[in-house]
């Protein structure tokens, strides 16, 4: 089983979730490497992915250890990944109630 075919994908990051990463540059770099590995990788299975349940099942996160990241997908050409949210698990799922 070989690499997947390539394409363009771009990671857009909202006014939150640039915040946190700015605290937290270790957890942008394996949240990067997990949505590279996702789109891209081998072995894309190996990713802590779920999808949202309740009003935005638009919504999936990943879990990075003891942190969350949550992201929605825009399809088109290129894949378009908006993080909406990101931080500790109890308190990403209660600003949950807040994105739009």
């Amino acid at each position: 089983m070989g690499r997947r075919e390539a394409f363009q994908y771009e990671i857009q990051y909202t006014t939150a979730a640039e915040k946190f990463f700015k605290k937290q540059e270790s957890v942008r770099s394996q949240f990067e490497d997990a949505v590279r590995e996702l789109l891209l990788g081998e072995h894309p299975e190996r990713v802590d992915v779920k999808r949202i349940r309740g009003k935005r099942q638009d919504c999936y996160r990943i879990r990075l250890g003891n942190y969350r990241v949550v992201y929605a997908l825009i399809h088109g050409k290129i894949v378009v990944i908006q993080t909406l949210l990101a931080g500790p698990r109890g308190d990403v799922y209660k600003k949950m109630s807040g994105i739009k």
